[in-house]
């Protein structure tokens, strides 16, 4: 081996394997994505059927039924279910139909990425005084705590999703004005 190629190898690898990194994290992101998307999409589909269900859409709540969608419980862990529990959800009655609006801070793994195109999740949108007691319920029989909401700086950034689904208000079903 000629003396001036010594150690090109690792120079080479040295270049091309922050990009290797990237395209790796990122196909793990983009299938991530995926199935968050997917199961968001659902979980707000069904939280538009159950709220148009009951006596006063607007007062659902809809904790259970994200969390529920988005993870097995059994297999849940804190940071999961810190952005799950920190999901916005606002349910609007507009005629005759009940309107329910999903945001989930997809965590971003990339590095570097998530520090440009993200946003750092902050208290003001986790609140623990919301979370419903059948939620808390079900967690402590599985043996799971909630979160602390305290320790949000340990967590990536995010981008917010957000997915709408709207159902016929059972409440006006039969109801001729």
């Amino acid at each position: 081996m000629p003396k001036d190629q010594k150690g090109q190898s690792a120079v080479e690898f040295v270049l091309i394997a922050p990009i290797l990194f990237l395209i790796f994290f990122g196909i793990i992101q983009l299938f991530y994505c995926a199935y968050v998307s997917f199961a968001v999409q659902k979980a707000t589909f069904a939280i538009a059927q159950q709220a148009a269900s009951t006596e006063i859409p607007t007062f659902f709540q809809s904790q259970f039924q994200i969390v529920s969608a988005l993870f097995p419980l059994e297999k849940l862990n804190n940071s999961t279910l810190l952005y799950a529990l920190s999901s916005k959800c606002n349910i609007q009655e507009q005629n005759n139909r009940v309107i329910a609006t999903v945001s989930y801070p997809m965590p971003i793994w990339i590095p570097l990425v998530g520090k440009v195109l993200g946003q750092p999740l902050s208290t003001s949108t986790s609140p623990l005084s919301f979370v419903s007691q059948d939620l808390s319920s079900l967690l402590s029989t599985l043996g799971l705590s909630l979160p602390s909401f305290l320790n949000l700086s340990s967590t990536n950034n995010v981008i917010w999703m957000t997915f709408q689904a709207d159902c016929l208000d059972e409440n006006t079903v039969g109801v001729h004005s």
